[in-house]
């Protein structure tokens, strides 16, 4: 399952969608080491309710960093709850949906270069979660779309080398 962790300077000031997004993801995150895949899905989802409230700046303050990454994190947590689940369609999806999120920014005229800057970093993430669900599912129509969607976004692995 992936991490609650942040990136913003948060401690400051407080920011209740935040904590309420931290709070409701490490619930899901309990689940899912108890073997609750379940259960664990109902908190995740409560979860992604509240990162796309911050994704659409609900709250201020929160670094947009912290926004894009409560969004993708929590459907990567759904995404791991369906397939626990043996789901593995429904997983699938999930995984697109943020995906396409992504992209969408990455491809957006009026987003800000930072946010854009933001969404490519992320992107790896999803294109991660993609490679791993085909490697241990098989070929998806989805995910074999939205995999060579974003090559040009995504530099080859030997270029992320220094």
């Amino acid at each position: 399952m992936t991490q609650t962790t942040t990136h913003g300077a948060h401690g400051a000031q407080p920011f209740p969608l935040l904590d309420e997004w931290q709070k409701l993801t490490r619930a899901g995150l309990a689940a899912s080491q108890a073997c609750c895949a379940a259960h664990a899905l109902t908190w995740h989802a409560r979860a992604l309710q509240v990162a796309h409230q911050l994704l659409a700046g609900l709250e201020d303050g929160v670094e947009d960093d912290d926004r894009i990454a409560a969004f993708v994190v929590s459907h990567l947590n759904i995404a791991d709850c369906y397939a626990e689940m043996d789901q593995p369609a429904r997983a699938a999806e999930c995984l697109c949906c943020a995906h396409h999120k992504l992209m969408a920014l990455l491809d957006g005229d009026a987003v800000p270069q930072s946010l854009q800057i933001i969404a490519s970093r992320q992107l790896r993430q999803t294109y991660a979660a993609m490679s791993e669900y085909r490697a241990r599912h098989g070929a998806h129509p989805q995910i074999e779309q939205a995999l060579r969607a974003c090559h040009a976004h995504i530099p080859a692995p030997g270029a992320w080398l220094h």
